[in-house]
């Protein structure tokens, strides 16, 4: 669900936020410094530091559901709030405050997100998803966060999005990771190490639907491209 809410997040920005998709990059990375210096275009940058569920918003009542002539009791979903780090990556700091005040004002114009942008997994339980900016006064603040990051700070904002959470759902969709392998050519005096990452997934278009060969590699890299299989794989 979190992937396909962070792809809700992106068309919000994208589509209401003024930022043209050619020029900006909207990621969900920790901002440490190795990652940051390795940016090449601006980036938005949403950073999930902390979940916590929402008690507030429990509801303990059965939900009780009838159908052919049967009632199907269920468990209310439970509310989940998602904390964000927001901030703005550029070379230039008047372009980095220009990107950080669009997402802004976009996200306070959107105090509910859009029904129509978010996926099926949250619209089903047609719940409004609620979402504010807040000053951390009860977490974290910005430069704490930076500070664990051992990052130099940044101009940020702290962005809470709340969720409804299925606790009966099965989960079926596969778990992926990406690999990172490291090798030394010890023979060699000097030699330096070489890194390989290996990411495994099914690549997807819009419509969630898996693209059939595809050649996929790494922005930026020169590496041997891969092909999806039949199943986007």
């Amino acid at each position: 669900m979190l992937a396909e809410l962070h792809t809700s997040l992106q068309h919000l920005l994208r589509e209401r936020g003024l930022l043209d998709v050619r020029d900006v990059d909207i990621e969900f990375d920790p901002p440490a410094k190795a990652w940051i210096a390795a940016r090449i275009r601006p980036t938005l940058n949403l950073f999930l530091f902390d979940i916590q569920e929402n008690t507030e918003l429990r509801q303990t009542a059965m939900e009780t559901t009838r159908g052919n002539g049967r009632g199907i009791h269920r468990m209310p979903p439970r509310r989940f709030d998602l904390r964000y780090l927001i901030s703005a990556l550029t070379t230039d700091v008047l372009d980095e405050h220009l990107l950080l005040w669009r997402a802004m004002v976009t996200l306070l114009k959107h105090p509910v997100l859009p029904v129509e942008l978010l996926p099926e997994s949250i619209r089903r339980h047609d719940l409004p998803v609620q979402a504010s900016l807040s000053k951390g006064e009860d977490g974290p603040r910005p430069l704490d966060i930076w500070s664990a990051l051992e990052s130099p700070p940044r101009p940020s904002l702290l962005y809470t999005v709340t969720v409804p959470v299925d606790l009966e759902i099965a989960i079926e969709t596969p778990l992926v990771f990406t690999r990172t392998a490291r090798y030394t050519q010890v023979r060699e005096a000097g030699a330096g190490q070489d890194v390989g990452t290996h990411i495994g997934g099914v690549l997807r278009d819009r419509k969630g639907l898996p693209i059939a060969g595809a050649r996929v590699s790494v922005e930026g890299r020169v590496a041997p491209e891969a092909t999806t299989n039949a199943a986007g794989e």
